[in-house]
């Protein structure tokens, strides 16, 4: 790795990401968003439950090499929620190629993680399938997330939440300590979040006053059925540089996704494994999730 790379930076806690972070309107929502730093454009996607924070431990690190965005989806951290709407990962991918095409974005880099791993594919689909193309895509990083449905091995509380009255019900009766329990089993035995960032994440999912929309964000496991063939082809036709991150210890999307992705006939794809750390690479080893995505996609 380079000598001039830093890895010295700073963390960000969630009021000054709030702080540091604007707004963008897609329809009547208003989308949350930070922007820092300069040169190739690259944007950080979240996973299910939490937001963008969950970059908040590399942003700083990668801000300094890239013109850095990351963006809280709709229905998570600080974006809109509204309770009676239809959440999608078609409309999230639109939502943010829409950024992109407001901000006139002509080459874009992604980092991909969990529920936005689909929104990937989906990006992936997209970009086949165009003749002309708005933007072009220069490399794409894909951490912990359920890539091919059949693979995809979500907690026993988010099969139950997923459920659509039973998951209206038990969502009035979710809480900091059943979100910590459920949150902690899906980390590597050795990089578990303590209480305090527990209680930061609860107040992420969350805000602003105690919205709590799980059972309607969680249909995007079905969804991810239905595109699932369609998704898979993305990965195996794509030209776009693609880097795998993969946390061995997740329960969910772990060690068995990154024995499917070895075997696969992708192209341009690079494989990291990291036998001790679970579903959030990005914060339980932030260090080398830097270094290996500046390495990656500089």
């Amino acid at each position: 790795m380079s000598d001039m790379v830093d890895l010295n930076f700073p963390k960000k806690n969630a009021t000054e990401w709030l702080a540091a972070g604007k707004f963008f309107e897609y329809k009547k929502f208003q989308i949350f968003f930070i922007q820092e730093g300069r040169g190739q454009n690259l944007i950080l996607l979240h996973g299910f439950p939490t937001s963008s924070w969950d970059y908040s431990k590399i942003f700083n690190g990668l801000s300094r090499y890239f013109n850095t965005i990351a963006i809280d989806f709709l229905g998570f951290g600080y974006s809109s929620k509204p309770k009676k709407h239809k959440y999608t990962l078609i409309e999230q991918t639109d939502i943010i190629e829409n950024f992109i095409e407001k901000n006139a974005l002509r080459r874009v880099k992604f980092v991909f993680h969990d529920y936005a791993v689909s929104v990937g594919q989906e990006i992936l689909a997209r970009h086949l399938e165009r003749a002309d193309r708005k933007y072009e895509i220069d490399g794409a990083v894909f951490m912990n997330g359920g890539l091919f449905p059949h693979l995809h091995r979500p907690t026993f509380k988010q099969k139950l939440l997923a459920t659509p009255i039973l998951g209206a019900i038990l969502s009035k009766f979710y809480d900091e300590k059943k979100f910590g329990v459920a949150f902690a089993q899906v980390f590597g035995k050795n990089t578990k979040p303590n209480d305090k960032e527990i209680s930061v994440l609860w107040k992420l999912i969350t805000y602003p006053n105690k919205v709590l929309i799980p059972h309607k964000l969680l249909k995007y496991i079905k969804e991810r059925r239905l595109h699932g063939e369609r998704w898979k082809n993305a990965l195996l036709q794509t030209e776009v540089p693609l880097l795998f991150i993969n946390g061995a210890e997740d329960p969910v999307s772990g060690r068995h996704l990154a024995d499917e992705i070895e075997k696969l006939p992708i192209k341009n794809k690079k494989l990291i494994r990291w036998e001790t750390i679970g579903h959030y690479p990005q914060w339980e080893n932030p260090e080398e999730s830097f270094k290996e995505i500046y390495e990656f996609l500089k």
